[in-house]
């Protein structure tokens, strides 16, 4: 299917994939703005799957050439990583139109950007509605943050977490050592990771 040109009554034209979903309408302006400025990665599909829109984000993760214009396109047209796995993607755009659920989606693909590796990303695809009908998908999905113990032995745990004493029982260090021994440490290495003798 071919997009077509409109013009509205400012004489401004704008491309649509499908006429029910004019992503440069003024109905989608705030949506729009708000997908442009998130930290997310957002894109919108018709019923057949063709990308309307997607972010700056989604088009940096994906490893997308600069300047490339998804608009129109099935996912197997996009040279990313995940075109090859365009049966699997529509299947499920077609079970969250059927169904007009949202569907959560761990996506585990090799993404672009500077890593150059693979990323879980959390997406959630739901249904786009109008007048009763479903027209077509919007994705949303964030990147995850996997902590491993490193990250923890070595004090680098993400900000948001809050790390306490749920008593008053143990003092730090001896939760410090309960912590270690859940991890199936040996005496020897909890003394080594805390600075103190093996005796102590």
């Amino acid at each position: 299917m071919m997009g077509e040109i409109m013009k509205d009554n400012t004489n401004t034209m704008s491309f649509s994939v499908n006429k029910d979903l004019d992503v440069h309408s003024k109905s989608f302006d705030a949506f729009i703005s708000y997908m442009e400025n998130s930290n997310d990665f957002w894109i919108i599909k018709d019923s057949e799957s063709r990308f309307v829109y997607a972010n700056d984000i989604m088009i940096y993760y994906s490893g997308l050439p600069k300047g490339f214009n998804i608009e129109g396109r099935l996912d197997s047209e996009c040279p990313a990583p995940w075109s090859e796995f365009e049966d699997i993607i529509q299947a499920n755009d077609k079970n969250v139109m059927a169904n007009q659920k949202t569907i959560p989606v761990l996506n585990t693909f090799t993404y672009g950007g500077r890593e150059k590796m693979i990323q879980p990303f959390l997406v959630d695809i739901t249904p786009l509605m109008k007048d009763g009908k479903c027209i077509g998908v919007v994705g949303h999905g964030r990147k995850l943050q996997i902590y491993s113990m490193y990250h923890f032995e070595n004090n680098r745990h993400p900000e948001s977490l809050t790390f306490g004493t749920p008593t008053d029982l143990f003092t730090d260090r001896e939760f410090d050592i309960v912590f270690f021994a859940l991890q199936s440490l040996s005496a020897k290495d909890i003394a080594k990771k805390l600075g103190i003798t093996y005796r102590t």
